[in-house]
């Protein structure tokens, strides 16, 4: 396993936010809070005020003259910033065009007027600089208007480890992620990954599934904004619908490798250690589209095991296999945990078309939710469920049991697949065509603000990490 890639995969394990240390790695070694005075006026009321959405100023870091390897990195990290703090809307970044003129000074000559005539209420402020082959990165958060101009509502140092090219991005990630938590209490999936499946290095399938010159599909993983796409398995077959385990360090799949479709597990936190199959899928017992629980104890599954397709479940280590769907003559797929574990979202064609069920994971209580054709649902943790509604695969749907009905998302541009809920509910990743190919983006869970992730080759089922090390 090359150097790179071994690094994509530990990264992708997870690590949280350290608060002691300094030694050489990547990504963010350390921060600890900067005194800041205690302020109560109508910015600080903003700032803690869900409903409202503070206009933010982030101009280019100060950094000390000299090093302009160091500026670069430093840029780096404030340009990403930016674009994690914009993506999660909880502030309006005052854009740059606007910003262009006002000079990047040392926190005590901020221009205070001068952001504010751009619209700003606060400016985050960055003073960068390199300490033992690290950047050390303060960061305040400073009122330009007001009663009290300059007043700090929020002032860390971090520490960023610069070992590989990922250290500056993945640093950025981490303080956007604690930024968000401190100052808002949101918690931000900068730090999250997507997996998702992709023809674009496809080869010629030598054997079954496809007989043919069918095209292999290998698994990828890409940053939450599609940065460091990198392949993860290689091994010229059909590999699809990966789902990561809770905490980002295990993630499944369904892979054709052995001639049949089974259940795979890795594990990213420990690169190369061999693949574990705990549906014990054979010539004649097919097993797909697993889905984690929220403990991840349990891998729920699509299964032929009983000649229909039913829901089983399985323990990650193989134990306690059982079927929760025993209506004969159905077929039954796509199942998604609900946010406590109690519960499973599936599709059901018992009553002619796919339709949206839940089950308790006793076996008991089947509900049927929707009677639209439904496919590929996936149970958000703010309790929603975001599926595929249509034939065959047209558009991005929702249903909320704080408010039951379907909503559709999407409108019309191209078809729209396969949602994937991020962790903290806030968007959705899900693969379209209607940039021509199939393609991996990602909305607000309004619908609103789409992005593509992807450009090569044709790319499906997105699965988004849950946040790492939680």
């Amino acid at each position: 396993m090359n150097r790179t890639l071994r690094t994509l995969l530990v990264a992708a394990a997870g690590v949280g936010v350290a608060v002691t240390g300094g030694a050489l790695a990547d990504g963010l070694v350390s921060a600890e809070p900067i005194v800041q005075q205690q302020q109560v006026d109508e910015i600080a009321l903003a700032l803690s005020n869900p409903g409202a959405h503070p206009r933010l100023g982030l101009p280019d870091f100060v950094m000390r003259p000299g090093d302009p390897t160091m500026a670069a990195t430093a840029k780096t990290v404030a340009d990403v910033l930016w674009d994690d703090l914009n993506f999660e809307r909880e502030y309006y970044l005052i854009p740059r065009t606007t910003t262009a003129g006002i000079p990047v000074t040392p926190v005590a000559a901020i221009p205070y007027q001068q952001w504010a005539d751009a619209g700003a209420d606060v400016v985050l402020h960055g003073n960068a600089y390199p300490s033992g082959g690290n950047l050390v990165v303060e960061l305040r958060l400073v009122s330009v208007r007001g009663a009290a101009p300059g007043a700090q509502y929020f002032g860390k140092k971090y520490q960023c480890g610069l070992q590989t090219a990922r250290g500056p991005r993945d640093c950025a990630h981490q303080i956007a992620d604690d930024f968000h938590w401190e100052v808002r209490r949101v918690q931000g999936v900068a730090r999250t990954r997507i997996a998702f499946t992709s023809d674009r290095d496809a080869v010629r399938v030598g054997g079954r599934p496809n007989q043919s010159a069918a095209a292999s599909k290998e698994i990828y993983i890409a940053d939450y904004d599609g940065a460091n796409q990198m392949r993860f398995t290689a091994n010229r077959s059909i590999n699809i619908s990966p789902a990561w385990a809770p905490g980002g360090s295990l993630l499944a799949y369904t892979s054709y490798s052995t001639g049949f479709p089974d259940v795979y597990v890795a594990n990213l936190a420990q690169p190369g250690r061999g693949l574990q199959r705990p549906a014990a899928g054979t010539e004649a017992i097919h097993n797909q589209l697993a889905a984690w629980s929220p403990d991840g104890s349990m891998l729920a599954f699509m299964s032929n095991r009983t000649g229909d397709q039913d829901i089983w479940v399985v323990n990650r280590d193989g134990t306690g296999l059982r079927n929760l769907t025993t209506f004969r003559g159905a077929d039954e797929g796509s199942p998604t945990w609900s946010p406590d574990g109690t519960q499973l979202a599936f599709t059901s064609d018992r009553a002619g078309i796919p339709q949206l069920y839940t089950i308790n994971l006793t076996g008991t209580g089947t509900r049927r939710i929707t009677s639209e054709r439904i496919d590929r649902p996936t149970w958000s943790s703010l309790n929603f469920i975001a599926f595929t509604i249509g034939s065959p695969g047209s558009e991005i749907g929702i249903w909320d049991f704080a408010n039951p009905g379907v909503k559709v998302l999407t409108a019309g541009a191209g078809t729209s697949e396969s949602p994937s809920v991020s962790p903290n509910g806030r968007h959705i990743a899900f693969f379209t065509t209607r940039w021509g190919r199939q393609e991996i983006a990602v909305m607000d869970r309004t619908g609103q603000n789409v992005r593509r992730l992807t450009t090569t080759g044709n790319n499906t089922y997105p699965n988004w990490q849950p946040i790492p090390g939680r």
